[in-house]
């Protein structure tokens, strides 16, 4: 069935102080459906033409932009609502939008929640928690139970309990084969404490009395210590050695892996996203996309050589230093989202440069800034320049950094490096 949906200015209920309420009609075979976006206005600030792109529907107001914001956001609402429900009809649209079905509390409110971080550029954030809530999805689905039917009332401690539980094993279809591999213990970890975040969100907007996470029966999982894989100095200059046929999609990807760990180990977003203009006096200046902070560092001999290679590159696009990303006109969201399918490339890349180089660890494309920071450490580089360097907030974030590498088995590492020589 299709829905149109379309913000719409009710000329014909005026209000006493002369303004008019903005709703978004939701229109399925020639019927349509209100639901109030609680804005009220007058008609010279409505733009008839306000289109879904600009998002311009509202005019000429100190509150313009936030309205139309809100309008946006509802808009996506809607877009969820209709793709987690096929076929759904536009009353039960609005009834879900205003939680009138009973059902759908948590997911709705989720929902919203992880659409409102996509709106504030918050991507990182927004593609995970959206795993979450698939994860919370399947979990319900196992108890052969309707996701949409979840209330705030059923996320109780022994929901808690039995979702780490899920987490943790392996599920199989029914042929026997791995539909859900085991999460590891951290990650099952970070699950819960952005779960605990949602909770805390609606505990504050008064969607809840309580958070169960406070609950003092409720079990926290806790982290374990786990070892970051990094490559020696040797095997990286066993990148560095191989001969790529230049221009060759080898060839880009070792220059942005290389380009990465001589500056401090640039996350690949950031590195998608660099433009010339970061390039100021030989240095390299930039907001970094994860937790906002500014990274300012010296640009090295060996990452000067890479440069060159780009100064005239036909392949870059508004201004960016390298050709990763090749479409125009995107916004930040998007821009982030086009840099983090262009990683999953960028690796498997890697894998085969890992090959080409016999290295016998597996390589992506976070491990430049693991072993930048080995590398930096066994040359006796002070913990207040690799913190400074890695951009950690403080001292023992980057004790623990180099704690998770000190461990690092050099034997192993060697026998790998062996081993694949032999194979190959």
């Amino acid at each position: 069935m299709k829905t149109t949906i379309k913000p719409y200015l009710l000329k014909r209920r005026k209000t006493a102080n002369g303004l008019y309420p903005v709703y978004i009609r939701i229109t399925q075979r020639g019927s349509y459906s209100l639901y109030s976006t609680e804005i009220y206005i007058t008609k010279k600030m409505w733009n008839d033409k306000g289109n879904y792109t600009k998002q311009n529907w509202i005019k000429d107001h100190p509150s313009a932009d936030v309205w139309n914001q809100d309008i946006f956001n509802i808009w996506k609402e809607i877009e969820n609502i209709i793709q987690q429900n096929p076929g759904i009809h536009r009353k039960q649209i609005v009834k879900k939008l205003n939680h009138e079905d009973g059902s759908g509390e948590f997911i709705s409110f989720a929902e919203k929640f992880i659409n409102e971080m996509e709106q504030a550029g918050k991507y990182h954030q927004h593609k995970h928690f959206n795993v979450l809530l698939n994860k919370i999805r399947d979990y319900v689905k196992s108890k052969a139970k309707k996701p949409d039917d979840i209330r705030f009332s059923d996320i109780d401690v022994q929901f808690l309990e039995g979702l780490k539980d899920w987490m943790a094993k392996e599920h199989f279809d029914s042929e026997g084969n791995i539909q859900w591999k085991a999460n590891h213990q951290n990650t099952i970890s970070k699950e819960m404490v952005r779960l605990k975040a949602l909770l805390r969100e609606a505990n504050k907007k008064g969607v809840i009395s309580k958070n169960p996470f406070d609950d003092p029966n409720y079990n926290r999982v806790k982290n374990v210590k786990t070892k970051k894989k990094a490559l020696s100095l040797e095997q990286i200059e066993m990148i560095e050695a191989l001969d790529l046929e230049k221009g060759s999609s080898l060839w880009h990807v070792r220059n942005y892996f290389m380009f990465s760990f001589w500056n401090g180990g640039i996350r690949f977003t950031d590195l998608a996203l660099l433009k010339w203009e970061n390039i100021k006096d030989g240095r390299l200046i930039y907001q970094m996309g994860k937790n906002d902070k500014e990274k300012n560092i010296k640009l090295t001999a060996p990452a000067k050589l890479i440069l060159d290679h780009y100064k005239d590159h036909p392949g870059s696009i508004e201004n960016f230093i390298f050709p990763i990303i090749q479409q125009k006109g995107l916004t930040m969201l998007g821009l982030k989202k086009k840099a983090g399918s262009a990683n999953a490339m960028i690796n498997r890349d890697l894998k085969q440069i890992q090959r080409l180089a016999g290295i016998g660890i597996n390589i992506s494309f976070h491990i430049s800034r693991h072993s930048f920071a080995r590398w930096a450490n066994d040359k006796g580089l002070s913990i207040e320049f690799i913190g400074k360097t890695l951009a950690h907030s403080d001292r023992a974030t980057t004790e623990q950094y180099l704690d998770s590498l000190s461990e690092y088995n050099a034997d192993s590492e060697l026998e790998n490096l062996v081993n694949s020589r032999g194979e190959k």
